[in-house]
């Protein structure tokens, strides 16, 4: 009778290898994606474990060692081709999203009311000025702090109530993307879930 053999222990996987990525403008004004064809068409292009949060284009996966832009322009240009949308696309890994929770300079609004306070990111082609146009509004109840990786900004009466922001962000076009720290924290929750296969 053969000797049994025993597999080597996996390896563990690290919360490092997952990445987000956030598409911005899907499932408002016609620009339908159902999540269960956005983790579909990331699994076709090999992005492996992907697994959706909401309904606004958060998707988070274990990357293929590529790097974020590209990956982020595989993700696009699948998704023009799969379901016929455009949207820009931002990957950003692990450690990108823990940095910007970590130092968000507004981190007492952030315990105040998570919902209204938001973090804004950018692709390669966003300019100096179209950050500096959220920076340089004049003033009102509203915060506006720009920091190395992202944008943070505070809205006490609601997003839907700023027309400063609103302002800028159509100066940005589709070169930004934000979402609530609310989403921010749970996206960083749901990379740790995968990493230790409790998601």
């Amino acid at each position: 009778m053969p000797p049994r053999t025993t597999r080597p222990p996996a390896s563990p996987v690290s919360s490092r290898e997952y990445r987000v990525a956030l598409l911005r403008g899907v499932n408002v004004n016609g620009k339908n994606i159902a999540m269960a064809d956005l983790q579909a068409i990331a699994a076709s292009i090999g992005l492996a474990s992907p697994s959706t949060l909401l309904n606004s284009g958060n998707l988070v996966y274990r990357s293929h060692g590529g790097a974020p832009q590209e990956e982020a322009r595989q993700l696009h240009e699948a998704i023009a081709e799969r379901v016929g949308i455009r949207s820009t696309v931002f990957v950003r890994t692990y450690d990108e999203l823990v940095t910007m929770l970590r130092d968000c300079p507004l981190q007492e609004q952030a315990q105040l009311n998570p919902s209204r306070l938001l973090v804004t990111v950018w692709d390669e082609h966003v300019t100096p000025a179209m950050l500096a146009a959220f920076t340089t509004a004049p003033a009102t109840v509203e915060q506006f702090v720009l920091g190395p990786h992202a944008l943070y900004t505070w809205h006490p009466d609601g997003i839907s109530a700023s027309t400063v922001y609103d302002k800028a962000a159509r100066g940005a076009g589709m070169h930004i993307t934000a979402r609530n720290w609310n989403t921010m924290q749970k996206l960083v929750a749901r990379m740790d879930t995968a990493a230790t296969g409790t998601a």
